[in-house]
């Protein structure tokens, strides 16, 4: 079996290939590299790199990179050069050098491999532009919701507040804050870099503040609110039911856990566990109330977007107050 030429290996290699004297002499070419940037061997061979093609690779860059192999320097690793070249246009390259000395002599010479990426460049380029423009317009969509909702809340509570009282005006209220606790979501990521995911202690905490000076006039509030809330980022399909659950159960602690003018504490928590994602909506009120004017429907809710998020909801309650815990698992990445 004969021995394989090492140059004709090098004619199979995609890449462009050259081998240099260290005054930038071309002494190879691969077929890959005359093929690539239009050249002949004939017209290659023999010259030094910057004089081919009529000075196209007088590129001050690559020789200034090419120099500091040939004054010590190793190697160069994935050295990007974009380039217009007269006679195939602008080019994006990729190249690797490196010095080599043939066995059993001390002549060096400049090993280059040239990778045209072009082509992969334009897409990525591309790709960039076009990801960009999707978030423009996520952006975009996600502030024309979040002011969709404000309109419709603030025509909510307008209506409520033709009513003089009982459950009807009691039951748009709690509608109209359902749906501000979803504008504040589309608030948030409107604002953000991402239209994917929300940071849990900024949208909890402005939640829960909104929606207890939304339930009194300014300097009345009667009830205390406590927030202790972990970093954590939620994507958007979480964020919203763990939204409309804070807004139930801030909103029965606020009405339902303090009589008359009773003062009193509710205390909101997210904490991160071993696999699970732990909420806790807390008061020190009277306990709950079984009369309560709601009949239940918040705790309802509760359960059913517990449900929606594979969780599970428990509660306690006695006259020292009432605490209700939603458990989830940690998704990966919160």
């Amino acid at each position: 079996m004969r021995e394989v030429n090492p140059l004709e290996l090098v004619e199979t290699i995609r890449e462009g290939i050259l081998v240099l004297e260290p005054d930038l002499t071309i002494r190879f070419a691969n077929r890959s590299f005359c093929n690539t940037f239009a050249v002949t061997p004939e017209h290659t061979v023999g010259r030094k790199l910057y004089e081919i093609g009529n000075g196209q690779w007088d590129i001050p860059k690559l020789r200034t990179s090419l120099e500091t192999i040939i004054s010590g320097r190793k190697t160069i690793e994935a050295f990007e050069v974009e380039y217009f070249f007269p006679s195939i246009g602008r080019r994006t390259m990729v190249l690797n050098a490196r010095k080599v000395q043939q066995p059993g002599n001390k002549i060096q010479q400049i090993l280059v491999a040239i990778e045209d990426i072009t082509e992969r460049a334009r897409l990525e380029r591309e790709h960039a532009a076009a990801h960009e423009r999707i978030g423009m317009l996520l952006q975009e969509l996600t502030h024309r919701v979040k002011n969709s909702l404000q309109c419709i809340a603030a025509m909510v509570m307008i209506e409520a507040r033709s009513h003089k009282g009982g459950e009807g005006k009691d039951a748009l209220e709690r509608v109209s804050h359902r749906i501000t606790a979803l504008g504040q979501l589309y608030s948030k990521l409107s604002k953000a870099d991402t239209v994917e995911a929300v940071d849990a202690a900024t949208y909890l905490d402005e939640l829960c503040r909104d929606l207890i000076a939304s339930l009194y006039k300014e300097g009345d509030a009667s009830v205390v609110l406590k927030t202790d809330i972990e970093s954590a980022f939620l994507p958007t399909d979480q964020a919203i039911p763990i939204g409309l659950i804070v807004n139930e159960l801030v909103t029965n602690a606020v009405k339902y856990a303090f009589p008359g003018e009773a003062k009193g504490t509710v205390t909101v928590m997210l904490k991160r566990g071993s696999g699970e994602l732990r909420l806790t909506v807390a008061d020190d009120g009277q306990g709950l109330d079984p009369r309560r004017a709601d009949s239940g429907l918040g705790s309802r809710l509760v359960d059913g977007f517990a449900q929606q998020l594979g969780g599970r909801v428990e509660r306690k309650s006695d006259r020292r107050g009432t605490a209700v815990y939603l458990i989830l698992p940690l998704r990966e990445g919160s």
